[in-house]
């Protein structure tokens, strides 16, 4: 999703960047421009409500870091942003970044005809949610026309503006590092801390993304900072406690590496961890192989005897296909602990896992060069 677009004129002309980008990809854009972060952007094209930064020249770090804001708003919040920002005098991007998280302070009316919904939106933005009993007992419609009677209402192209003076106004950003934000993309989330700084790191993490959070800490490396990990969500919580284990053991590095696995959405996370079961690891680097060969490996749910195994691989594999009226001659045992042997197969539970034809684990996880391809690759 595209939250900002700006244009940017630069000697070989001008071009259209678009913003939240990966910082590995806004670096190769600053490049190209001979530019290592402030840029002047010579035009807003979307959306028009960030015009006033036309003409300024702009940290890009900044401006990715607003677009991401951004994108975490919902419609109402958004329009809250667009239009409180549309009245700032003199607004810059650190300003724009915390009004992105102030968003609440602010109540923005489309409807003057609804007055019961006015004054549900209004007391929602001010407390954040209403109980049972709040939502039985308030007048919102008396709320509503209170409100819009009060005067205070401000006209913008986003609707009539009204400032809740009763919500603080928090400084999240103080112009040198960047406040947590939901991030649903994250597996986990990284509190590094140092001196009286904190930045975060949402894994899995571009490692210029992290030494681009160490400069703004100040540090001299990551051994200097103190680091925490939150744990976010995952569609299966035990490989949680494994990267929780991974970071507490190895550290930041390979709890990343992790992550990236954790992250590919051609994986089914609940096999991959009958592999690395099979594998008999939980180091990051190894798991990352296992992922890389995934395909390489044959996992039969269910699968509990030998017998099993036979049985499943004449279905599954061209080579053992046989015919339905020959099935009755088959000593299916014999086959399945032919393939247990020859395939390092085990049984694991409820499932049974070997390795494809002209597959083998010790190449994979040991002896395989970079980028190496097997059978079932």
């Amino acid at each position: 999703m595209v939250s900002i677009k700006i244009q940017i004129s630069a000697n070989e002309g001008s071009a259209a960047w678009d913003f939240p980008m990966k910082d590995s990809e806004l670096a190769d854009k600053l490049k190209s421009i001979g530019s290592e972060n402030k840029v002047p952007s010579s035009g807003i094209i979307w959306p028009k409500g960030l015009g006033m930064l036309r003409g300024l020249a702009v940290s890009m770090d900044e401006l990715n870091f607003l677009a991401k804001s951004l994108e975490r708003l919902n419609d109402s919040e958004y329009s809250q942003f667009m239009a409180a920002a549309s009245l700032e005098k003199s607004p810059d991007l650190e300003r724009l970044i915390n009004l992105s998280f102030n968003v609440s302070r602010y109540t923005v009316i489309r409807d003057v005809s609804d007055w019961t919904g006015i004054g549900k939106r209004h007391l929602l933005n001010i407390k954040g949610s209403l109980s049972k009993t709040e939502l039985e007992t308030i007048d919102f419609t008396q709320v509503g026309r209170d409100l819009l009677s009060s005067g205070r209402g401000i006209p913008t192209e986003y609707g009539l503006l009204f400032e809740n003076e009763e919500v603080p106004f928090q400084q999240v950003y103080d112009g040198t590092v960047f406040p947590l934000m939901d991030r649903e993309d994250a597996i986990a989330v990284v509190h590094m801390h140092y001196m009286e700084k904190t930045e975060y790191l949402y894994l899995p993490e571009e490692d210029i993304s992290i030494e681009k959070a160490l400069k703004r800490l100040e540090a001299p490396c990551r051994s200097d900072c103190t680091m925490e990990i939150e744990l976010l969500s995952y569609e299966d919580e035990i490989w949680l406690d494994i990267l929780q284990q991974v970071f507490d053991q190895a550290g930041l590095e390979d709890a990343n590496t992790l992550a990236g696995v954790l992250s590919r959405k051609d994986l089914d996370a609940h096999s991959l961890l009958y592999i690395a079961d099979y594998a008999e690891t939980l180091e990051a680097d190894e798991i990352r192989k296992l992922a890389d060969h995934f395909h390489d490996f044959i996992i039969m749910d269910g699968a509990e005897t030998c017998a099993d195994v036979g049985e499943y691989i004449t279905q599954h594999e061209p080579g053992y296909q046989i015919g339905e009226y020959i099935e009755d001659f088959v000593d299916f045992n014999k086959l399945g602990k032919y393939i247990v042997d020859e395939r390092d197969g085990k049984f694991m539970g409820s499932c049974f896992i070997c390795m494809k034809d002209n597959c083998d684990l010790e190449q994979i996880m040991w002896n395989a060069p970079e980028g190496i391809e097997f059978g079932g690759m």
